[in-house]
């Protein structure tokens, strides 16, 4: 039998350990304590932090704020990542620390995308008329 692990949701202390994790990296950016050329911490928001079954890989989806560009400042932290696992290891007690990689994170672009195609003429028109067909199925059922 083959288990499907990408359906599978996280665990309670998968969780707790990325929202950890979230914490002490979210602090060392707005400490800008950290020295790498051409890194912008201060302009970096960690979104989320997803952790492997294992917890031996956290996967780190950063944005950009203002006119920063992204994905030059994901492949400094990538390059630079030794720093933030150090840290994380000495903030949170685990076994293992796990190995960071650091994303960009899409999700509010998708979520632009989606808003401007259901703001398209022909999707809004057929979204009101679901409304319409909803509404009176909903009469319908009232006066039986």
């Amino acid at each position: 039998m083959v288990k499907h692990l990408a359906s599978k949701a996280p665990s309670q202390r998968q969780l707790r350990v990325a929202e950890e994790i979230r914490h002490v990296l979210g602090r060392m950016m707005s400490q800008n304590d950290l020295f790498i050329e051409g890194l912008k911490p201060s302009l970096i928001m960690i979104t989320e932090v997803q952790i492997s079954p294992d917890l031996a890989y956290a996967t780190v989806f950063v944005r950009g704020i203002g006119d920063v560009d992204t994905t030059e400042q994901v492949a400094l932290l990538n390059d630079h990542k030794g720093p933030f696992r150090y840290r994380v290891g000495k903030s949170i007690r685990l076994r293992i620390v796990p190995n960071l990689i650091f994303r960009e994170d899409s999700a509010f672009e998708e979520s632009d995308h989606i808003a401007s195609i259901l703001s398209h003429p022909t999707v809004r028109a057929d979204v009101e008329k679901y409304r319409e067909d909803e509404t009176m199925d909903d009469l319908s059922a009232d006066e039986e």
